[in-house]
């Protein structure tokens, strides 16, 4: 088992990562408790929560909408869910970032537990309180800093995961290492290392990006890379058509070779980049028209400000800058490279 602390401004708690660590021994420190969860994740776990008032979603991103967002207002009510209580997540990153936002707002804030089940969630998701719904024009556009109040990583429930879903969490392991560590990166090219000390590590990674900027407005915007065009994608293709991995997986190919033609980034990367992903099963580009229509939405991103936008470009492996960049410039740069 191993533990990662999270220090920061807007939250303290622990990081537990382990092989049979799922209980609701957490949750026993609350008057009462809800646990949110999608109706795969609750036949394969729900046993281990006998005491839980469930909320149940149908798995996929079209479930982190606003409509669910108020049913789960609506079951709180219901279940008596007072201040001292608190909202569990139990699931990936949809299941998360919904609970979380709900349990952020509910009552002017509740207690949060993470109960992270896929790759990508425990890796990434879960860790640093970014909390959000979606709307139809764009993903995440409602949401909130809220830090939970501990995260139950249980590698176990990796073993219940298709070869897809496995393969999109390791996108945002990938990430990780072409942002802040090259050994990282050696160890995913060399297929080393235990899944344990993997998720281990990209939690210490994530959690010192969330010390250093709790509210994502400096150094913490570097753990878009890839992200950019890879959620104008998602929007573009309809949520459920890219899981979050893959879209984030062909952002980092896209985001490669826009830094190599602006000379930021090494000569190669974007090779290094597809060698990578081609390993762990990903794709490394969209089909033309929808990466077409992704870039025409730049502007609407979040990260937008007027026509610049602040892209994560690598300028070696390991090591991530955050440029300004023109919109138009984006998009005739990558046009001109990818269709």
């Amino acid at each position: 088992m191993r533990n990662v602390f999270v220090d920061a401004e807007n939250g303290k708690y622990d990081i537990v990562i382990g092989n049979g660590i799922l209980s609701d021994a957490p949750l026993k420190n609350y008057t009462d408790y809800a646990i949110v969860t999608d109706d795969v994740v609750h036949p394969l776990f729900g046993k281990y929560f006998p005491d839980a008032k469930w909320i149940i979603l149908s798995s996929g991103e079209a479930s982190k909408s606003m409509r669910n967002l108020e049913m789960i207002y609506q079951k709180l009510m219901e279940y008596g869910i007072d201040r001292r209580g608190a909202v569990a997540a139990l699931g990936g990153g949809v299941v998360g970032d919904i609970a979380g936002f709900a349990a952020a707002t509910f009552k002017r804030g509740v207690a949060f537990i993470q109960y992270p089940t896929t790759l990508l969630a425990q890796v990434d998701s879960s860790v640093g309180g970014k909390v959000a719904v979606n709307l139809e024009g764009g993903k995440n556009m409602v949401g909130a800093f809220y830090q939970p109040a501990a995260v139950i990583a249980d590698t176990g429930a990796l073993e219940t995961l298709d070869s897809r879903q496995y393969a999109a969490g390791m996108a945002e392991v990938i990430k990780y290492a072409y942002i802040y560590d090259k050994n990282l990166h050696k160890t995913l090219m060399d297929s080393s290392g235990r899944i344990e000390d993997i998720i281990g590590r990209c939690c210490e990674i994530k959690a010192d990006y969330v010390k250093r900027d709790p509210y994502d407005t400096g150094a913490r915007m570097q753990l878009n890379y890839g992200h950019t065009i890879g959620h104008a994608l998602e929007t573009v293709a309809g949520y459920g058509t890219f899981l979050h991995g893959e879209a984030v997986a062909m952002g980092m190919v896209y985001a490669a070779r826009l830094g190599e033609a602006l000379g930021v980034s090494p000569k190669g990367l974007a090779e290094d980049t597809q060698i990578l992903l081609k390993k762990y099963g990903l794709p490394v580009s969209a089909e033309p028209g929808i990466l077409e229509e992704a870039l025409k939405i730049l502007l609407a991103d979040k990260k937008a400000e007027g026509s610049r936008i602040s892209f994560v470009l690598i300028d070696e492996i390991g090591h991530a800058v955050t440029p300004k960049l023109e919109a138009g410039e984006i998009q005739k740069i990558v046009k001109e490279l990818c269709l």
